[in-house]
């Protein structure tokens, strides 16, 4: 069983760095099945942190390359919610792609979240 548990912390802790190690390593460890969710799931966090960082354009290029991964796992996968996670990120992309990068700014609150489920 795959132990997610603690990069879906990290990630809605706001620790988007930390959360793209723990979810680097999965991926670097996981069977083929799972390679593109893992992928993903690094690829938005990952933007997640760009975004904090002000860094408008690397996390919509990120975000971009994570849902196209991602969204062939929906509506869940291993406990995650991908439709509540995606919609949140193609709310940040679209005001990313909206807005110029000296007029963006983003909430704290309209940092995406992971909505997780455990299985058993």
């Amino acid at each position: 069983m795959i132990d997610i548990q603690r990069g879906i912390d990290l990630f809605n802790d706001a620790d988007f760095f930390s959360a793209h190690d723990y979810f680097e390593d999965l991926w670097m460890d996981c069977e083929q099945k799972n390679r593109l969710f893992f992928q993903g799931m690094v690829q938005i966090s990952v933007g997640s942190y760009h975004l904090i960082c002000a860094n408008y354009k690397g996390a919509l290029s990120q975000f971009n390359k994570g849902t196209e991964k991602l969204k062939n796992y929906v509506p869940y996968y291993l406990g995650v919610n991908l439709d509540k996670l995606l919609r949140e990120v193609k709310l940040l992309s679209f005001l990313l792609e909206d807005n110029s990068p000296k007029t963006t700014q983003i909430e704290i609150e309209k940092l995406p979240k992971i909505e997780y489920k455990k299985i058993a």
